[in-house]
């Protein structure tokens, strides 16, 4: 066999390898989602807690790549998180946390795939007080070894929220505009009281004279 023609041969045949070698991505499916209290639209500034279920999917050699890890986030407001790995029904590990984002590490999640994992979540928070259309109460996905969120692995639940109608209130009349100011007398040379005095003086000094 030609060295030209065998260059080519080997080259597919690492890549090959390369591509079996990287870790698969599992595969997410939402078993179901149930919101505490159950009424939609959601309203603006109500409790609200989500619990759901999360059954992994394997695509590859383990139920999930133990470098990997869920990265979950909520829109609720004072979010705080409380999570169970369930490996053929049965509690194998329970998490905790708070804040917008908590993060699952993939060791937890990586079995022999004749195993049953599944995912149970629940969260707390506080519907913003925003104006809607919509809220993400929950979102689950799965990032590589570098935190890059692998395709197609997103989970999504998202709930309208109610736009608030204002209430008609009672209408506070303007107050009165103030009266203006009445403008000054206008003086002219030594102004109108000190002409008339004048004039006054003059006429009882006439009177006196004439007297």
């Amino acid at each position: 066999m030609r060295t030209g023609t065998l260059f080519p041969l080997i080259l597919s045949l690492v890549l090959m390898a390369c591509l079996l070698a990287m870790p698969a991505g599992a595969t997410l499916a939402l078993s179901g989602a149930t919101l505490s209290p159950p009424g939609l639209p959601l309203a603006g500034s109500q409790d609200l807690s989500v619990d759901a279920r999360i059954s992994i999917i394997p695509s590859g050699a383990k139920t999930f790549t133990s470098g990997h890890s869920l990265q979950m986030e909520t829109g609720l407001d004072g979010a705080r998180w409380s999570t169970v790995v369930l490996v053929d029904g049965v509690p194998a590990d329970r998490e905790s946390g708070e804040g917008e984002v908590m993060f699952i590490n993939g060791f937890v999640l990586s079995y022999p795939t004749n195993r049953d994992v599944a995912l149970e979540v629940t969260v707390y928070g506080t519907v913003p007080g925003e104006e809607g259309p919509e809220i993400t109460v929950l979102s689950v996905k799965e990032l590589d070894n570098s935190g890059v969120p692998v395709p197609g692995s997103a989970v999504l639940v998202t709930e309208p929220v109610s736009i608030p109608t204002p209430i008609p209130g009672v209408t506070t009349p303007a107050p009165p505009p103030s009266p203006s100011p009445s403008p000054a007398p206008t003086r002219s040379g030594g102004g109108i009281w000190p002409a008339a005095l004048a004039a006054a003086g003059a006429m009882g000094l006439r009177r006196r004279r004439s007297g």
